[in-house]
């Protein structure tokens, strides 16, 4: 390409550089291979029946000293018949014994031991010259064809000796090489007609990307730039695909700085009004959780100062009720550092190795009275042992608010199932069931939230805070594991596994 003006212009059409690429490409080819074929195939191929020559050689030489041998025989006829090869081998004496003979050519008639002295002096060519034998290339007298002889002699015995003749006729060789040539034109012909048909699927090809362009234009124009065009060719395809790539970039750009700087603005906006939520509903729990006993200690350490308590057994009672509060003000709070700890991930974790199942037995325990006070059957299904590794403490408040709560729930007279086993190579699972009110299948979700009652009256009665089970879902995450409720037909069952 050339530049004129600042502009790119193309100096050949894209079907002209498709067309000339392709013909020169297939014209080159075609033009190399007939070169090499024409002056190297002759010389390469006459290498190759020289070893072949050879190699018989080798083997008629073998077969003088062992001329009874078949097997050898059979393969000196079978090469002989592969390489195009005449060869004799015969014995010295008066009968002039033919020990071997392959082909039907000037070979026996060459080989009168008279003659010999002759041959070498109408040699031609000489490819080979031992004292024991001869390779040459020299004219039939018959047929006036060019002909490779070896002709050569092997002693067997100190009286005896024996005589080959190999030949091999040029004439053979040039046909070969004349056929490849015309093998090789109907090739070329062949390429061209190939060729033919790729230039027109390369030329449709090269349509695409105007195809595809005229996609891109109109995704862009309906703000989508989400495909880039992808070219090298070089032309006026690349050159325009290049423009519409830089004008979509800037668009892009600029629209998606617009967009993310919309979405950061709404996901600010969104994360401030959850923030200012969550801190109103916190204060509000809070607030709620610690009015109560703070009016509670209050009104009575008002009573005390004002005299009010004038004997001792109201007055210690007095201070039993400020304590009693003042104490589950200070648990209220441990169970808030305790959970925002756990959230957090700042809680270190102490794996040690105990009985989970013994723990569960002891903890349902200090709920005898009260399920004997209400009627109420505890089944549990636990192994006599079931030892886990994990942070005792934490797999505690799991078990402790889960058990708590199903007591609180469970109906009178009603059942409480706990069930744990082990649950792949390491873990546990825990179900804790209890016949009762079901929770509204709109509420489970938020069962886990901080502060949540499905009691929406608070009642002080249970003397629950609302972030126990907000408590269990943060310990489970931290070892690993998760929680779950799901209502039965009956009742509600908690699960966790960790």
């Amino acid at each position: 390409m050339r530049k004129n003006g600042g502009e790119k212009t193309v100096r050949f059409s894209l079907r002209t550089k498709n067309m000339l690429l392709f013909v020169g490409l297939f014209v080159l080819l075609i033009a190399a291979l007939w070169l090499i074929n024409r002056f190297g195939l002759p010389s390469y191929y006459l290498k190759q029946q020289l070893q072949h020559l050879e190699e018989v050689r080798e083997e008629l030489v073998k077969l003088a000293s062992d001329s009874t041998n078949e097997d050898l025989q059979l393969k000196l006829n079978l090469e002989c018949e592969r390489y195009g090869i005449e060869a004799i081998l015969v014995a010295s004496g008066d009968a002039g014994t033919i020990l071997f003979s392959a082909g039907e050519g000037p070979a026996g008639r060459w080989l009168d031991l008279g003659l010999e002295q002759e041959m070498h002096h109408s040699l031609d060519k000489i490819y080979a010259k031992e004292e024991e034998y001869a390779t040459f290339e020299t004219r039939d007298p018959m047929t006036r064809s060019q002909k490779i002889m070896c002709l050569g002699h092997v002693d067997r015995a100190e009286s005896e000796r024996c005589y080959y003749l190999l030949a091999l006729s040029l004439t053979r060789i040039q046909e070969s090489v004349q056929l490849s040539n015309r093998f090789l034109l109907l090739i070329g012909l062949g390429i061209l007609v190939i060729g033919s048909c790729l230039i027109l699927l390369f030329t449709k090809q090269m349509t695409d990307p105007i195809i595809t362009l005229s996609r891109l234009s109109r995704k862009m124009a309906s703000l989508d730039f989400s495909e880039r065009f992808e070219g090298h060719s070089g032309d006026e395809i690349q050159q325009l695909g290049e423009n519409i790539n830089h004008l979509s970039d800037n668009l892009e750009s600029t629209i998606g700085n617009l967009q993310k700087a919309n979405q950061h603005l709404e996901q600010d906006v969104r994360e401030k009004e959850r923030q200012n939520e969550q801190r109103k509903e916190l204060l509000a729990n809070i607030s709620h959780e610690l009015k109560t006993p703070i009016a509670l200690i209050q009104g009575y350490a008002e009573g005390l100062r004002d005299g009010m308590c004038e004997d001792d057994e109201l007055r210690v009672r007095y201070s039993d009720i400020i304590m009693d509060e003042a104490a589950r003000m200070n648990r209220l709070v441990r169970v808030l550092l305790s959970l925002d700890e756990l959230e957090s991930g700042v809680a270190q974790i102490e794996k040690t190795r105990f009985d989970l199942a013994g723990l569960i037995r002891d903890i349902s325990a200090s709920y005898e009275m009260k399920s004997e006070q209400a009627g109420i059957r505890v089944e549990m299904d636990l192994p006599d042992e079931l030892l886990v590794e994990s942070d005792a403490l934490l797999a505690e408040q799991i078990v402790q608010n889960y058990i708590s709560n199903a007591f609180h729930y469970v109906r009178e007279g009603g059942v409480i199932r706990i069930t744990a086993k082990p649950q792949g190579e390491t873990g546990v699972f825990l179900s804790v069931y209890n016949e009762g009110e079901r929770i509204p299948e709109e509420a489970l979700p938020q069962v886990w939230n901080k502060f949540y009652k499905v009691d929406k009256a608070r009642t002080r009665s249970y003397g629950g805070s609302g972030i126990g089970l907000s408590l269990v879902k943060a310990s489970a995450a931290r070892l690993g594991g998760g929680c779950d409720v799901k209502n039965t037909e009956e009742g509600v069952e908690f699960t966790a596994w960790f």
